[in-house]
């Protein structure tokens, strides 16, 4: 993946970030206190999504999806950073993302009271496709 290294972000900024996901996880749909996901843009705004859950699985939002389409209605599309953790497909998206705008993107997570933040790029073990474009569309 050839994008701007990840970036370290402040412990604070993660704890801010996590905390809003803590609050968002009651308005997933339609069981409260599922799935949640902030996403962080080179601007500096914070947009969140959350899971949205059908009878029909095909059709389920993920909270990863739901908050970069959130940025991307508000034009943002530079996203440095996402909470975490995540499934495969969202790592996927994740990844997506970041080959599109140029930017390794930082995944934040917690595990007890550890901060932890993963750049994309170290998370897929093999993304798909892996080298066959650089942006959406391109051959």
């Amino acid at each position: 993946m050839t994008a701007c290294a990840a970036t370290i972000l402040p412990d604070d900024l993660c704890r801010d970030m996590l905390a809003e996901v803590a609050a968002m996880r009651a308005n997933s749909y339609p069981t409260p206190q599922r799935v949640a996901a902030v996403v962080l843009t080179a601007r500096g705004n914070r947009y969140a999504g959350v899971s949205y859950h059908t009878a029909i699985m095909a059709l389920t939002m993920h909270a990863e999806a739901t908050a970069l389409e959130h940025a991307a209605i508000h034009g943002e599309r530079e996203i440095v950073a996402i909470t975490g953790p995540n499934c495969q497909a969202c790592k996927q998206l994740i990844w997506e993302s970041g080959v599109n705008a140029g930017i390794d993107i930082v995944v934040i997570m917690e595990e007890g009271d550890r901060l932890i933040q993963v750049p994309i790029s170290a998370m897929p073990p093999y993304a798909w496709p892996a080298n066959r474009w650089a942006t959406h569309g391109e051959q």
